[in-house]
């Protein structure tokens, strides 16, 4: 049965490994720029608040001695630097009121209740977090001398932007450096499959062509450790399954050929002990006649005669019996044949004592068959078991279908098979009568195999017997 194509081991190895690169490369990647982020956040802020430690610094004195010209330059000179990231610089009193504010590019804010963060510690009214390229950072840091305390504020708007270039600059660097790794990595990780799955899909191939009989056959050893291990057992295995099947092919050839001489013989034994006693009968007539002068004549005539139709029918059945003759099919009625066959038998049947039942199916199909080999079939069930009701019984008579089989059962009450016999009940020559051949159920077991059927005997001694003929049954009409 062919593997479908997402069930090979391959393919499905090979998507695993993809799979397990691609998550672990990403996975990497994302805990990299997450990192970065959280760091470059944190340089951020740290530079806000430096910056305005150094600007507060700055501003004290000419704060205190109300210099605004100064302020003015001083706030104006930050917001022009070229590395700047300072996008606007207000300044408030002690008491939280405005006294400058410049801005490089305008930005909309809040106002601010200072009061709300009075203390001496800066104080972020927009993190880093809520801000984005047009949003800047808020920065509130108090003025403070020691000696004389709080005189005012500062507030800045720290722009992110260099913040959002920097992280978009190393996405993409990050990115296009885990595509790569994940490439080469996949690459890798399919070589190391291939590398791995080679020898296990040569041993595949191989296992299907011993499996259609092509014994003997043997793989290149590659692989390592178990791989390769697994490769040199299969070529033992091959080569020593080898060597068995031909040990056996040697012995069923020898095992043929003895039963065989062993048929011939029992085949020749029993056809001269057949043909020896009328040949006895005729070689005394004969001899009597020579010794007394006479000439054969009437009475020892016909005795002759009759032991030569008597060698004549002996032989016939033997041939018929040691050969498969071809056989003439037709459609033909099996309860019109199992009529026809108690119809002759029927004046020996009531001498007998025997009562008849029947119980033929009426919805059987005509069937295919050879109606004289089937007759000689169902006379000889009839008569065995005739004779095996020698004081009177009953025998009846069945048709019926089984599926796709046609069967037709002769049931008697005689005296029964013991199962030391049953099982030799169709060997040529076996029998149990004083006056039988032993051929009788031989030639018909080969008739019912030739119609592609067989012969079923169930019995047991003091029991009855059963005897069962089995046909194939395909009720499509004939056109």
């Amino acid at each position: 049965m062919a593997i479908r194509f997402h069930d090979r081991i391959a393919i499905r190895l090979s998507l695993a490994i993809v799979i397990v690169v691609l998550v672990t490369a990403v996975t990497v990647a994302t805990l990299v720029l997450r990192d970065e982020k959280r760091i470059l956040q944190r340089d951020l802020r740290v530079r806000a608040l430096q910056l305005g430690e150094i600007m507060t610094r700055q501003v004290l004195e000419p704060l205190l001695y109300e210099e605004n010209y100064t302020l003015h330059e001083l706030i104006t000179s930050y917001l022009a630097a070229r590395d700047a990231f300072l996008v606007y610089g207000e300044l408030y009193n002690e008491q939280g009121e405005k006294i400058l504010a410049r801005e490089k590019i305008p930005v909309p804010r809040k106002p601010v209740v200072l009061a709300e963060y009075a203390g001496e510690l800066p104080k972020f009214l927009r993190d880093v977090e809520q801000s984005n390229d047009l949003v800047p950072m808020d920065l509130v840091v108090p003025i403070s001398s020691s000696k004389i305390g709080v005189v005012g504020y500062l507030r800045l708007g720290v722009s992110v932007e260099p913040l959002i270039r920097t992280i978009s600059a190393s996405r993409r660097k990050v990115w296009a450096v885990t595509a790569v790794i994940a490439v080469l990595g996949s690459l890798a990780g399919l070589w190391m499959a291939r590398a791995l799955l080679y020898p296990v899909l040569l041993l595949n191939q191989a296992a299907h062509k011993v499996g259609e009989g092509n014994l003997g056959m043997e793989i290149r050893e590659t692989g390592v450790g178990e791989i390769r291990e697994l490769s040199l057992t299969f070529n033992t295995m091959s080569r020593r399954l080898k060597e068995l099947v031909d040990e056996i092919t040697a012995a069923q050839e020898n095992l043929v050929r003895t039963e065989k001489l062993y048929a011939l013989g029992e085949f020749s034994t029993g056809l001269a002990h057949e043909i020896k006693n009328p040949l006895t009968s005729i070689k005394m007539l004969i001899q009597r006649a020579g010794e007394q002068e006479e000439a054969l004549e009437g009475e020892d005539l016909e005795v002759i005669i009759d032991e030569l139709e008597r060698i004549d029918h002996t032989v016939t059945r033997f041939l018929r019996s040691a050969r498969q003759s071809d056989i003439a099919v037709t459609r033909t009625d099996i309860n019109s044949l199992v009529e026809d066959v108690l119809a002759i038998t029927r004046p020996k049947i009531e001498k007998s004592g025997v009562v008849i039942v029947k119980k033929l199916a009426k919805d059987i199909a005509p069937v295919q068959i050879d109606a004289s080999g089937i007759r000689q079939i169902l006379m000889n069930g009839i008569l065995n078991a005739l004779q095996a009701m020698d004081e009177g019984g009953k025998l009846t008579i069945t048709t019926a279908v089984d599926g796709r089989e046609l069967r037709c059962t002769i049931t008697d009450t005689g005296c029964g098979i013991s199962e030391e016999h049953l099982k030799y009940i169709f060997d040529p020559f076996f029998t149990t009568k004083e006056n039988g051949t032993g051929m009788g159920l031989s030639v018909a077991w080969n008739i019912a195999q030739q119609h592609g059927g067989r012969l079923d005997i169930v019995s047991s001694k003091n029991n009855g017997t059963s005897f069962i003929l089995v046909l194939p049954y395909d009720d499509t009409p004939y056109s």
